[in-house]
């Protein structure tokens, strides 16, 4: 009785409605037209009323070409993030062939991309997302997500790119995200996550891009990091890091790009960094990070070039100035 009480009302503001005590018929706002097949819902209220009567009339028992709880996962993306909202959602809860759905690829009867950049998401991202196992790209970026990253997206060990770059994604990382094996790219910039980076990350070998840029991070790098063998972009740049630099970083000899820059870094960056030879641009401005000045280490400053953007602060050997008598 509840559904069919909401799906008449979401009818009702869709259509027509009854001014209350007026007995007058009022034909409510419909969706604005825009260009290029974009939609605008009328307020967010209609959004979300659209949004659950999309849902209610919609049953997964009916797609033709992956299985329930991959469509079931999907319905749970639709309603979480306010699917009648987005200004693109062709054939969403529409057609039972998932494969149709603007922004899903299906590859061999099961869902393998779901790609949504800048498509005016709202919401969360439900836990639901884990019930799509064999999905290999996440593209998120450029919406207005809140909420924290789920816990089951560590299930999804044969995702490869998974971008939530440019949300208002809020909460900390979950350590199950170390699961995903296959993981070449983690874009999580540009949102307002907190807590510590998880040490379980580094657990993702085959990561190549590490970017957690602009957030509200605190704590250290963890040593765990120097596993990460084939990364060559590592960004932490603008959140609230502290400690000094792991010396297992410099492992990562493929690394071309380490930005770390506006966070509160100290001590001296260490002389392992020096096996660093492929990286061109090493920004580390607004630290309190100093440079050594042992010959390899300017040697090595001099490789990086004009890449290498720091704070001119020169780590000071105290001992060399003692008496002698005190060393």
């Amino acid at each position: 009785m509840k559904k069919f009480l909401l799906y008449l009302l979401a009818l009702c503001l869709l259509t027509t409605c009854l001014v209350p005590g007026s007995g007058r018929i009022v034909q409510a706002q419909a969706e604005f037209p825009l260009p290029d097949g974009e939609i605008m819902p009328s307020s967010d209220v209609d959004v979300e009323i659209q949004t659950l009567a999309d849902v209610e009339s919609f049953n997964c028992s009916d797609v033709t070409d992956v299985s329930v709880s991959e469509c079931e996962a999907l319905v749970a993306f639709y309603l979480s993030t306010n699917g009648a909202g987005w200004s693109y959602n062709t054939n969403w809860l529409e057609s039972s062939t998932v494969g149709t759905w603007f922004g899903v690829t299906v590859e061999e009867r099961h869902v393998t991309i779901l790609s949504l950049y800048s498509k005016n998401l709202t919401g969360t991202i439900p836990e639901e997302i884990g019930q799509l196992p064999y999905l290999e790209l996440l593209e998120l970026a450029g919406n207005q997500l809140t909420g924290p990253i789920p816990e089951s997206l560590g299930n999804l060990t044969y995702l490869v790119e998974a971008c939530l770059t440019n949300n208002l994604i809020t909460g900390p990382i979950p350590d199950t995200l170390g699961g995903m094996s296959s993981l070449l790219k983690l874009s999580f910039n540009d949102n307002l996550i907190e807590g510590e980076i998880p040490a379980s990350l580094g657990n993702i070998s085959t990561l190549t891009k590490f970017s957690l840029g602009n957030n509200r991070l605190t704590g250290t790098i963890p040593d765990s990091l120097g596993q990460l063998i084939n990364v060559d972009r590592l960004e932490v740049y603008k959140n609230n890091l502290s400690g000094e630099l792991p010396e297992s970083l410099g492992n990562l000899t493929l690394l071309k790009e380490f930005i770390i820059f506006e966070n509160s870094f100290s001590g001296s960056i260490p002389i392992s960094y020096t096996n660093l030879t492929s990286v061109t641009a090493f920004y580390f401005f607004n630290t309190q990070l100093c440079e050594p000045t042992t010959p390899e280490f300017l040697a090595w400053k001099a490789l990086v070039g004009a890449g290498w953007h720091g704070n001119d602060q020169i780590c000071m050997d105290f001992h060399h100035y003692l008496p002698i008598i005190y060393r």
